[in-house]
């Protein structure tokens, strides 16, 4: 399977169905998606709609940027899995099961010699869960418990110096305990002490290949690198590491961990920086993406930190 290009997405999403007849849209955005599917390039995390750009906020020129972004961090990290040996079970489980991501983050964020596979992985994770709060339907209504938010998320924001994101969370075990925290280069929230957090573990990321890379068998004999095969009366109960359900929001205790995400600004300059937005107008950048977060998802997972 061919990596995902950067000219594809252009070229299939320039068919985009916004200026077509209400029932002409949906017919076209299953041709889209099916497309994009078909040449290894996911796209079912995100309303692709946002891709055309955000009324009064990104423009066009800026999502194809983060496409771009996205589709070379991708191309990197599969880059480091097919050729660092420290890897190989990862592409191994990759090509079999499909990747898991939260297992990737934990594995390489304890060994420097993984430094490179961490940050590609870490970023993507971050830049999709940032893609995946966007809403294309115009202003949503903000709900009252996140209201005071918006002044810290401002002075984050025009502190930062250099690239960063700006996370929305739920800080403890009230509805209203929600607070701003900044991480910096690669740092996530997400992923904490091997397990998800914030976002559906089973929803891939945007523009996501099917694969490291490469479909062939691996020639490594090795049983101490393959995935051990399940025995046949644990076959039905067992599942491969990479496909384990888990809660994003507990650990084995099962006890609530603090803090969860509910929604990221990417602060990057690549993200903002264009004619609308300059150096020093990371402010307004903030006050639009406050204006065109999806209200009614970050609402939705916040009530489901402690379900």
């Amino acid at each position: 399977m061919s990596r995902p290009s950067t000219s594809f997405l252009r070229s299939a999403l320039a068919q985009s169905p916004l200026s077509l007849p209400r029932t002409a849209s949906k017919i076209q955005a299953r041709t889209l998606l099916n497309a994009a599917s078909r040449s290894g390039i996911n796209t079912s995390s995100i309303d692709y709609r946002i891709l055309e750009g955000i009324n009064e906020f990104l423009p066009k020129e800026n999502f194809d940027r983060l496409q771009e972004w996205q589709v070379g961090l991708w191309n990197r990290l599969q880059g480091e899995v097919n050729n660092n040996p420290a890897l190989v079970e990862t592409k191994q489980k990759w090509d079999k099961y499909g990747l898991d991501m939260t297992d990737l983050i934990s594995s390489t964020a304890r060994d420097k010699n993984l430094t490179l596979a961490y940050n590609y992985a870490a970023l993507l994770l971050n830049n999709s869960f940032f893609l995946e709060g966007l809403s294309a339907e115009g202003n949503q209504q903000v709900p009252s418990e996140f209201k005071d938010l918006k002044e810290k998320l401002e002075g984050y924001a025009e502190g930062i110096v250099g690239g960063g994101w700006l996370w929305i969370v739920r800080c403890g075990d009230a509805s209203n305990d929600l607070d701003v925290i900044p991480t910096f280069a690669s740092g996530t929230l997400l992923v904490t002490q091997r397990s998800q957090r914030g976002r559906e573990s089973s929803l891939p990321l945007f523009a996501e290949p099917p694969t490291s890379g490469s479909t062939e068998p691996s020639t490594s004999s090795s049983s101490e690198t393959a995935p051990p095969a399940p025995s046949a009366e644990s076959e039905e109960t067992q599942v491969p590491l990479n496909k384990r359900s888990t809660r994003s929001f507990t650990s084995s205790s099962n006890r609530i961990q603090y803090p969860t995400p509910l929604a990221v600004l990417n602060l990057y300059e690549h993200a903002y920086l264009s004619d609308k937005y300059g150096v020093w107008s990371k402010k307004e950048y903030v006050n639009d993406w406050w204006k065109n977060l999806d209200w009614r998802k970050v609402q939705k997972r916040n009530a489901e930190v402690a379900a």
